[in-house]
């Protein structure tokens, strides 16, 4: 494990797109198809496929289990994917700059969905509810546009077809489409509570 990680730092380092594609392949047995283009990040994974015309940007870190992009998709750069858990990304989306998504528990992204602007932060972990097994994934349908900043609760989950507002802290199930979802407000909802304990 230790050798792979000093190998993924070396061929992120190789001068051309075509050498990282052709290293990925023969040395890792990543599944890479055609037009197929990636920058200076960082890769290491048990699986990962790619499928035509994706792109991959540089500076990213991407550290998983296994790593699926559809085709016509593009990662731009600065993301960090990183955890021991599985990540999926649909056909024809976009995911910009400077985003985190932590994968204790898998994430899937859907067809022509944007992870727009900067700073977005997905999560799918949670101390009390990791230890109950609950389902802490995070599911995000297809044409869904989520604007900068976000930030995700573990176990979100949001149909097809809506909007997600700047700035916006989504927690739960978002079974309706075409709609905006779009909330911020910080307000006690219940005290005398240790966290260390119930949460």
């Amino acid at each position: 494990m230790k050798l792979k990680k000093i190998v993924s730092r070396i061929v992120m380092c190789l001068p051309t797109s075509s050498l990282r594609v052709f290293c990925y392949k023969k040395m890792f047995g990543y599944q890479i198809g055609k037009n197929v283009k990636i920058g200076k990040s960082y890769i290491n994974c048990n699986k990962l496929i790619l499928e035509d015309n994706v792109i991959i940007g540089s500076k990213n870190v991407i550290s998983c289990n296994e790593f699926s992009i559809g085709k016509n998709s593009k990662i731009f750069s600065h993301n960090i994917i990183t955890g021991l858990s599985n990540f999926y990304l649909g056909k024809d989306s976009r995911i910009i700059d400077h985003h985190f998504f932590d994968l204790w528990n898998p994430i899937k992204i859907g067809d022509s969905t944007w992870i727009a602007g900067r700073n977005s932060q997905f999560w799918t972990h949670g101390s009390l509810k990791t230890k109950l097994n609950e389902d802490l994934s995070i599911v995000i349908g297809n044409d869904v546009y989520v604007g900068s900043g976000v930030k995700f609760s573990p176990g979100v989950k949001i149909a097809s077809n809506n909007l997600v507002g700047l700035g916006s802290t989504v927690s739960g199930v978002f079974s309706e489409e075409n709609s905006i979802i779009a909330s911020n407000k910080s307000v006690v909802i219940k005290s005398n509570v240790n966290w260390k304990q119930n949460w």
